[in-house]
């Protein structure tokens, strides 16, 4: 059964129509990723889902009772308000609960007999639904969802009007995510989140028990998040099962089929329309060829489209040129260090980047990584130690703010600024491979939006003929296919790149180092450290690397901790045993070791019950995913009891 059902949609603004005949259904507890094109509708989808639009034709039907939580692109907030109280307006319900109780537990003081029977009453139902709204557990949520995307302690008792745009995108994601909500919808929930974030945000959506549909172009994140995808493309929606990966690898084996299909039927009309021009004037097969001619006829009037060539969606389409650069030394730091007062971002770094190398640089959100680029560039002095590029080089900078587009040019003359010597037929030509056509190319490059100024910015980098590429958050802003087709031009780039980048697909195709720069060796925030990997995939060799100094440590401290109960208990030991608590005796029967294995055994059942959460022949089962749901509670709890016992019992 599904909680919403859209029915022929059809939506325009204006002359434009943005969805047309669209049919999309969203089920109980399914983890989808909507992909399409920028512009294609998908914003509006969610927008029709919340009720904040409505169609011009078509039904939108929702599941009576149904909690959504909405995360726009653009969170908004008043700015009176800190960090704090922004997260708890977001529980306000909970936060209410909990003033009724502590009124109520005052107004008992001062009771007798019946009524002071009546108040416990009421006392006992506002306590049993502040536990089932996990009341108990909300301001440690709270702190682990700030904590989570990225905001330190000293940030919560901010004022959301002192915050970066970049921080309010982050406090509407967890302001989202602490809703009791049947169904979240995430709009590019991953912009302005870093690496650590949105790894901590794909756990938390794996672990969420209701349903999510998240508009991303994180393909790492849709891959390890979902279970179906859903695209939005020529104005409907088609829905594929599988995560992205399988809807790729599924959709790329539709294409061939149609494109073998689309040869096939020329080839039929072609052979028919032979035959007809043959046969029409034959004695004896005139008539033959009277009726193929018919059936022909009717067969394309009937099937308007029945020869029509498969299109796909337009996306940039362009190419490096060939690098001429004669120098093999690229960049040196020789000790390079850089601080801001008492802040220190880096320090005593020392290395070579040459020619040809793809150098990647990441990590947490205001650890250095931008600054680094700009020593690179000349535009700030080090505070240690010196970083010098190699002479005579072209350098193309992309930078993630648009700061290098003059907003009083147009497109066309800030394109053309680059090179003077092109006509300007040939620089319309390269913007057009951009996706700037018609009078899109007279629009002052202050009017653009984040995509626009993105995809002019890569066209100066084209036209700039660049020995060395210097990149911040390239694929900021482009959707999937556009970020595909920026890959497949640095595939074939010849000269050395130097680039700043959350993005996990993108560093693991095209880079071949990798700095990680503000964190430890276990992946935690740590301004002034720094890690060099250069075994390929960078990135997914970098988190393998984690996991398993992780695994090691948690390892390390069981052994310590199950060592230092190998002794034979002492007296005080065994009373402390005896006084474990009623529901905790029962595991008085095994051993400390015993326990552990219990554990561990009953921790891998949890993850595997938590795939199968992810099955959809259980989640549109509502029989089934009770039970499996009841299931995993149930499990769940006993392992809270096994850590309590072992607690107890290792002392």
């Amino acid at each position: 059964m599904s909680i919403v059902t859209l029915s022929d949609i059809h939506v325009c603004f204006g002359p434009e129509i943005v969805l047309d005949k669209l049919d999309l259904q969203l089920h109980p507890n399914e983890k989808v990723g909507m992909v399409g094109a920028n512009g294609t509708g998908k914003s509006t989808i969610f927008k029709l889902i919340t009720s904040q639009i409505t169609p011009d034709m078509g039904k939108v039907n929702k599941a009576k009772s149904l909690r959504i939580g909405y995360l726009p692109q653009e969170a908004v907030f008043s700015g009176e308000r800190t960090v704090l109280e922004e997260m708890h307006a977001g529980v306000e319900q909970i936060v209410k609960l909990q003033k009724q109780i502590h009124d109520v537990t005052h107004e008992m003081e001062h009771l007798h007999s019946s009524e002071l029977k009546a108040k416990m009453t009421q006392y006992d139902r506002l306590c049993h639904d502040f536990e089932a709204a996990g009341g108990y557990a909300y301001e440690t949520r709270i702190q682990t969802t700030l904590a989570g995307l990225g905001f330190e302690a000293e940030l919560h008792h901010a004022k959301t009007s002192a915050l970066s745009g970049g921080q309010l995108s982050r406090l509407g994601l967890a302001q989202v995510l602490m809703l009791d909500a049947d169904l979240l919808l995430l709009d590019e929930p991953t912009n302005h989140l870093d690496i650590q974030a949105t790894e901590w945000l794909e756990k938390f959506l794996i672990d969420f028990s209701g349903a999510a549909v998240i508009i991303s172009h994180d393909r790492h994140l849709l891959d390890k998040t979902t279970c179906k995808i859903i695209e939005v493309e020529k104005r409907k929606a088609k829905a594929w099962k599988g995560n992205y990966s399988t809807y790729v690898q599924t959709k790329e084996t539709l294409k061939l089929q149609q494109q073998r299909e689309h040869v096939r039927r020329v080839e039929m009309v072609e052979r028919t329309r032979d035959f007809i021009a043959r046969n029409k004037d034959q004695e004896g097969m005139r008539k033959t060829a009277r009726g193929r001619k018919r059936q022909l006829n009717r067969l394309l009037k009937e099937n308007p489209d029945f020869l029509d060539t498969p299109t796909e969606q337009k996306t940039i389409n362009f190419s490096f040129g060939p690098n001429e650069s004669g120098s093999d030394l690229i960049l040196r730091c020789e000790n390079l260090g850089k601080s801001f007062g008492d802040l220190t971002l880096f320090e005593n770094l020392t290395f070579d980047i040459l020619k040809g190398e793809r150098l990647g640089i990441t990590g947490p959100n205001g650890t250095g990584k931008s600054t680094f680029l700009r020593l690179a560039l000349g535009q700030v002095e080090p505070s240690g130690g010196t970083i010098r590029m190699g002479k005579n080089l072209r350098t193309g900078y992309l930078d993630q703010h648009g700061d290098v587009l003059n907003p009083d040019r147009t497109v066309l003359d800030e394109a053309w600024s680059v090179n003077p010597e092109l006509s300007s037929e040939k620089i319309r030509n390269r913007l057009g491979a951009f996706l700037f056509s018609g009078d899109d190319v007279f629009k002052l490059c202050g009017e653009l939006s984040g995509g626009q100024k993105n995809r002019l910015m890569l066209c100066k980098l084209v036209l700039s003929a660049p020995d060395v590429l210097v990149m911040d958050e390239p694929t900021n802003h482009l959707d999937i296919a556009s970020r595909e087709m920026l890959e497949n031009a640095l595939d074939d780039y010849s000269g050395t790149m130097i680039v700043v980048s959350h993005d996990r697909y993108f560093l693991d195709r095209i880079i071949d180092k990798l700095i990680v720069i503000g964190t430890d060796e276990f992946g935690n925030r740590c301004l002034g450290r720094t890690e060099f990997i250069n075994i390929q995939p960078v990135y997914s060799y970098y988190a393998s690397l984690v996991r398993q100094r992780c695994e090691a440590q948690q390892q390390k401290q069981k052994t310590v901790s199950s060592g230092s109960t190998k002794r034979r208990p002492s007296s005080a030991e065994k009373q402390q045993r005896q006084k474990m608590p009623e529901q905790l005796k029962r595991f008085n029967k095994y051993s400390v070791d015993k326990i552990e294995e219990m554990i561990t055994a009953l921790e891998y059942e949890l993850v595997q019950m938590r795939e199968r959460f992810g099955d959809e022949n259980i989640y549109k089962n509502p029989v089934q995913f009770t039970a499996l749901q009841n299931e995993y509670n149930s499990k769940t709890a006993e392992l809270d009891l096994l850590y309590q016992a072992y607690e107890h019992r290792a002392g």
